[in-house]
């Protein structure tokens, strides 16, 4: 405690002789702002010297159900400034337990949910660009497997653990690290998590150019065709390995307790996505995933409007479809699938693609 007062006191002495105009003016010139702004509203944020990170509340804390996700993306947010005086290590550890580390998932794919969360986090921004990342990540990672096999059995394995193990191993497959890492790197990765997978019942890691041939969550298996309405131009769209029944559970239960005025209706799957189901087939029981769902606004059969109703679609410029559910003035519902995660019904703004551009469509 005292420790945490001492920082708290150096931090805001170190504010007021600096001044924090000329702060984040100069932070601006080493990482692409967030849409979140720089200055986090809740100023509770501790750094304890260069060892650790506290966030001001968890998803397990209290007061958590009195925010959107909206108002807490912005009091997590951490300044650039202090993102950037974290060594790498450090600063991993910070954003693996970014509270909204899980939208990774909600996108098209890992790579896509990154680019995402980099917008709303600074200290996503910032570790993306550190050249020592892939260094620094082999270790937590191999440390964080060797500890998970040390437990007697899965049943003493929280969600936690389960989802730390998958943010890492989406990390060493994001295109920037997985470039830093060697053959030798990759397969000694691949080795762990093949390891860790048997115990936990999980998927096993895939790299690039190794000998593993089972497909990886996510990973397209083959394609199709789909057909709007009264249209004779295909669509494209796919089949997904989806998770197994562990990451499931795992998944499930940390967006929920992340989101807690978001409703699910159905489990995570990789069997389809937000766009296939607005757009395609509104029903759990579709199993195709659709990247690209701009030509159902094109063609035609659906007219863009700007007072929606219940039954319109919703388009989230780029990232995100919906259903509206209901419309009560300035309140609007909508039900979505969450990318790979669950199907959920949720306010409008309530989810992870609040930051996107919205549009409605009609027939």
């Amino acid at each position: 405690m005292k420790k945490r007062l001492l920082a708290c006191i150096l931090v805001i002495a170190m504010v007021l002789s600096v001044g924090a105009t000329a702060v984040f003016a100069e932070d601006s010139t080493h990482v692409s702002p967030s849409f979140v702004g720089d200055i986090s509203i809740d100023k509770k944020d501790i750094l304890d010297s260069q060892n650790s990170f506290e966030f001001s509340m968890t998803p397990k804390s209290k007061e958590w159900k009195n925010y959107s996700s909206v108002q807490l993306k912005e009091m997590l947010n951490i300044p650039l400034s202090t993102a950037e005086k974290m060594d790498t290590a450090t600063l991993l550890k910070t954003v693996l337990d970014y509270p909204f580390m899980i939208d990774i998932y909600a996108y098209d794919n890992t790579t896509q949910g990154f680019e995402g969360l980099s917008l709303e986090f600074n200290g996503a921004a910032v570790l993306l660009q550190r050249p020592d990342l892939a260094e620094k990540l082999q270790t937590i990672y191999k440390n964080t497997i060797e500890k998970i096999m040390a437990v007697e059995t899965k049943n003493n394995i929280s969600d936690t653990e389960i989802m730390q193990k998958m943010f890492m191993e989406s990390l060493l497959v994001y295109p920037k690290v997985s470039d830093m890492l060697s053959q030798d790197e990759k397969d000694a990765v691949v080795a762990l998590s093949q390891q860790v997978s048997d115990k936990l019942q999980t998927s096993s890691l895939v790299m690039e150019k190794t000998s593993v041939m089972a497909a990886a969550p996510g990973d397209i298996l083959y394609y199709g065709y789909v057909y709007p309405p009264l249209s004779s131009t295909p669509v494209l769209v796919c089949s997904r390995q989806d998770m197994t029944s562990t990451e499931k559970t795992a998944t499930n239960n940390y967006f929920d307790a992340t989101y807690p005025t978001a409703t699910r209706l159905s489990t995570a799957t990789y069997n389809y996505n937000c766009h296939s189901y607005a757009w395609y087939l509104s029903s759990t029981g579709n199993t195709w995933w659709m990247d690209d769902a701009s030509y159902y606004m094109t063609y035609g059969y659906y007219n863009q409007v700007t007072n929606p109703t219940a039954g319109d679609k919703v388009y989230y410029t780029g990232a995100h479809s919906g259903n509206v559910t209901s419309v009560s003035g300035s309140n609007i519902t909508v039900t979505s699938k969450w990318g790979a995660a669950g199907l959920y019904r949720h306010p409008i703004n309530d989810c992870p693609y609040y930051i996107y551009t919205k549009t409605f469509w009609r027939h």
